[in-house]
């Protein structure tokens, strides 16, 4: 009985093979490999440049003289100066700033025999002041014209003055007028006033004011 279980068994076999290969004459055996992920990786390059602001201001004038000056007027030098200011690639506008040398640790006019100052605007070193004829001070004044293109000057409180009113000149830079965007040669005038009083020293007083422009 063994014998014939096996031999049921094998025939068995046969004949499924033979039933496959009838209806499957071709057998392909199909392998699916493993996917392996691929981490994606990336990098960046940073591109910078700098364009430098061209900045420039210049002035008509290299002197400016009061002549001689008495306590009875209040003078005004002559000519004035203007100052011409560009910032054709100053996205912000620029400054237009003035320092004076006076006796170097005031602002004013100065001699040196005897030593003394006429202190700007006055004695008391305000920030503004009216001249009078008798009272010693001196300072200026400024204005703008439409010379140029782009944004206008906008002059500073301190110098936004007419008259014998006068701004304190200070010996370190101090704004004078400024813009907030580009603009090409736009003008600053400053008028130049000094008053003296009948004990002020007898000498030859001078002054040195020195324009800056920088962008904001």
């Amino acid at each position: 009985m063994k014998k014939n279980y096996m031999a049921t068994i094998g025939f068995a076999a046969v004949i499924i093979f033979l039933i496959g290969s009838w209806f499957f004459p071709s057998l392909e055996i199909l392998v699916a490999y493993p996917e392996y992920a691929s981490a994606a990786t990336t990098s960046a390059v940073t591109v910078s440049a700098t364009v430098t602001a061209t900045i420039s201001c210049s002035s008509n004038i290299s002197s400016t003289a009061f002549g001689t000056l008495t306590d009875s007027s209040i003078a005004t030098s002559s000519p004035n100066a203007s100052t011409t200011i560009s910032c054709a690639t100053a996205s912000a506008g620029c400054a237009l700033y003035i320092k004076d040398a006076g006796n170097a640790t005031n602002g004013g006019l100065a001699t040196t025999s005897p030593a003394y100052l006429i202190r700007s605007p006055n004695a008391a070193g305000d920030a503004t002041s009216t001249l009078v004829a008798g009272t010693e001070g001196y300072g200026v004044y400024a204005t703008t014209t439409a010379t140029g293109n782009g944004a206008a000057l906008t002059i500073a409180a301190r110098y936004l003055q007419s008259g014998n009113t006068v701004g304190r000149l200070d010996v370190s830079n101090v704004t004078i007028a400024s813009t907030n965007a580009t603009s090409s040669n736009r003008e600053t005038v400053v008028t130049h006033k000094a008053a003296i009083s009948a004990s002020t020293p007898s000498g030859n007083y001078v002054d040195t004011l020195t324009y800056e422009c920088t962008a904001n």
